[in-house]
This record gives structure tokens, sequence and C-alpha cells, in this order.
């Protein structure tokens, strides 16, 4: 009797990591949730997300999710994210998926568990093109039906039905329309079309697991994370700051001041 019992829970016990999703580490100005029952209410630090859920924000907004694997996801503002369909247990985080959609807006996105056991298992729709990851911290915009990206570390893949395009650490592409993804420099990008996405530094690494997403609330500043890190199954923990325009720290993602790619 008591050995059924202990199977029970153990089992619930996976079903629960199975369907968890995300805390929201940071919530700043105007962002909404919409839970799977379809009641929406504002997001505020500390809260959870669950699979299924839909976050936007407004003109003033800003919001990082830490999921349970260590998958770091910042929203800019005026984003329209969903997350279609989040699984994770621990004991094998590669059979689980992290499958989301972007509407409109931009984020940053640092893979974890999931995605460095099976990279298959991760998957951002938009509108334009399908992003795939090879382990890395890229950023990602749509602007006017326009979807374009950045690669920090690591590697992506963009697909549409015009064909795929392979990016890795320091590159660039748009995608415009429904044409092919092509590589262009930084400059060639619009003009902040990333927001405040490039200038978070990460940073402050504390070892630990990385399932410390699904009970570790928020405390004072925002917690970050380091590709390196997950890829080691180190959990998060640390700070990231955003740095000003005006930071004398000098960075390679400088606002360009021409816009377009021809």
């Amino acid at each position: 009797m008591l050995v059924r019992l202990a199977h029970a829970l153990l089992a619930l016990g996976l079903c629960v990591n199975a369907l968890a999703a995300a805390n929201v580490t940071t919530a700043r100005g105007q962002v909404n949730v919409t839970l799977p029952d379809g009641s929406s209410r504002l997001l505020e630090s500390g809260a959870r997300v669950e699979s299924g859920s839909k976050i936007v924000t407004g003109a003033n907004g800003f919001a990082l999710l830490r999921f349970d694997d260590g998958q770091l996801i910042a929203l800019e503002k005026d984003t329209d994210f969903s997350i279609e369909q989040y699984r994770y247990n621990r004991a094998e985080p590669g059979a689980g998926s992290a499958f989301f959609s972007m509407l409109r807006g931009s984020l940053r996105a640092i893979t974890g568990l999931i995605g460095q056991s099976n990279k298959a298992a991760f998957r951002l729709n938009t509108p334009t093109a399908t992003i795939g990851i090879r382990g890395s911290d890229w950023m990602a915009a749509l602007l006017q039906n326009n979807l374009y990206t950045g690669v920090n570390s690591g590697g992506i893949g963009i697909s549409n039905a015009a064909g795929s395009l392979g990016l890795s650490a320091g590159q660039y592409s748009a995608t415009l329309g429904t044409n092919a993804s092509q590589l262009v420099s930084f400059s060639q990008l619009p003009a902040g079309v990333f927001g405040s996405l490039p200038q978070l530094s990460l940073g402050g690494l504390t070892a630990g697991s990385a399932s410390s997403g699904a009970s570790a609330a928020s405390g004072g500043g925002i917690a970050g994370v380091s590709t390196g890190a997950i890829a080691a199954g180190v959990g998060l923990a640390g700070a990231i700051a955003i740095t000003s325009s005006t930071d004398d720290t000098p960075s390679s993602h400088t606002t360009p001041s021409h816009h377009g790619v021809k």
C-alpha cells in the first residue's frame, strides 16, 4: 500500500514538473497576462506563469521570465508573446518542449536545459519565420512584419517558405515579409530595433540547481544567467543590469545612426 502511494506521489510530482513554466523575475510598467482559462490580470514581479499563457507588454513595459529549465526570456515594450507549450521534467530535460510565439515586439532569449539537451525541442514562431536554436544567447524583433535577429553567442536557425538561414555569434539577419532571410550588418538594422535588449549585462552567477527557477522569488534587481552556466547545469541567480546609453563602458551593440536594410 505504501509503495503504491509512493509511486502515485512520484508520478504526480513528475506531472507537475512537466507542466511547470516560469517565474516573472521582473515586471515593469504595463505588463498584462492572459491565463489559459481566458482570465487576464496585471503581471507583477514574483508571479508564476503557466504553459498556455499570453504576455503583453505596454508602451513602457518590460518583463523578464525565468523558466524552470534555466531558459531566460526578456520581453521589451510593445511585445505580444505566448508560451504555446512548455513541458519540463528535471529527470529528463531532453524530453521536454519549449514552444513559443511572438506576434509583435522584441525579445532576448538564453537557452535553457531543454534546448541544450534537445535543440529540436525549442521553437519560436513569428508571422514572418520560425526560429530554432543551437544553444545560444540571441535577440529577435518584429517591425512592420519584418523579422530582425542578432546572435550574441551560440547560433540560431531561421526558416520560412522561402528558405532557411543559419546565424552564428556576432551575426545579424533580416527577413523582410515573406522573402528569404539574409545576413546583414548591425548598421543595416533599423535604429534601436532591439530596444534595451542589447544592453542587458549578464553576470553575478551563483552555482545552484537549474530547477531553482521554480522556487526562487525575485529579490531586488533582475536575476541573470550565462549560457555557459546553463550548459553546465548551473542555475540562475545573479543580476541583469540595464546600462544606459550614457554608460562609459564600450559596447559592441551601439545603436546605429541610420535606418533600414536596402
